[in-house]
């Protein structure tokens, strides 16, 4: 995706919802009404910041209800390894090198393909997973797929839980029995946020940053009109050309 690209759909509700403010100057005198607008405001902004083209972030969300196994792309792969889960697995984490979506695909997250993990040779947590799990579904051994709030995992028989990979922290899991749900017997909060932080914070590009922090100031000042206002007034006015001073309206 190139960084140029700015499909309009975002940026035309974020104009629109800036004229209805602007035409309708009542509504900036309703505090609930103007905050709500400011949370809107900042959700269109953050959305159009972190994919001006939407459409990666769409079918990631398909993939990750839909996780897309493809044991018919491993084949070869999967016919010259053993019949081993922890064999399958080591072949997988040297295979997929660990690599953010941000540095991979210039995208906050995104979730591939197995034909793309195997073009890409690098990956996140999920890109290991599929892989694994495609692996195993070509040599029919059975496992269970681990989604916690912040890591990716596939799970076998007799697998010792290690350090992030505990099924104990999983909030939805997948076998060949479906799919099963609910809250974590264990959620380490302090360790979730430093995950996040490192994959979605630290790699992402210094213009998006900039521009996330930018709608965050510009929605907390529709939030706070009022008092954004008075701050207007009470700024130093430019001094014109004739060296008098013009009067901020």
């Amino acid at each position: 995706m190139k960084e140029g690209a700015r499909p309009p759909v975002i940026l035309a509700l974020a104009l629109i919802l800036y004229d209805v403010c602007m035409r309708r100057r009542a509504l900036l005198d309703r505090p609930v009404l103007r905050r709500a607008l400011a949370a809107i405001a900042l959700a269109l902004w953050t959305g159009f910041v972190l994919y001006p083209d939407p459409r990666p972030l769409a079918i990631s969300v398909h993939r990750l209800f839909n996780p897309p196994v493809e044991p018919a792309a491993v084949n070869e792969l999967a016919a010259i390894l053993p019949a081993e889960y922890a064999a399958v697995e080591t072949f997988s984490q040297n295979h997929v090198p660990y690599c953010t979506a941000w540095d991979l695909y210039g995208l906050f997250w995104y979730f591939p393909t197995v034909s793309e993990i195997l073009s890409a040779g690098a990956g996140d947590c999920q890109a290991e997973a599929l892989l694994t799990a495609s692996i195993l579904e070509a040599k029919g051994l059975p496992y269970t797929l681990h989604y916690s709030f912040d890591h990716v995992w596939v799970d076998y028989p007799n697998r010792a839980v290690v350090a992030m990979e505990d099924p104990a922290t999983a909030i939805a899991s997948i076998s060949e029995g479906g799919w099963i749900r609910g809250l974590p017997d264990r959620l380490p909060i302090g360790e979730i946020v430093r995950t996040r932080l490192q994959y979605h914070w630290s790699p992402m590009p210094a213009t998006r940053k900039s521009l996330l922090l930018l709608g965050l100031l510009g929605a907390f000042a529709l939030g706070e009109w009022p008092s954004t206002r008075r701050l207007l007034r009470r700024a130093p006015t430019p001094v014109g050309a004739d060296g008098g001073r013009r009067l901020l309206r």
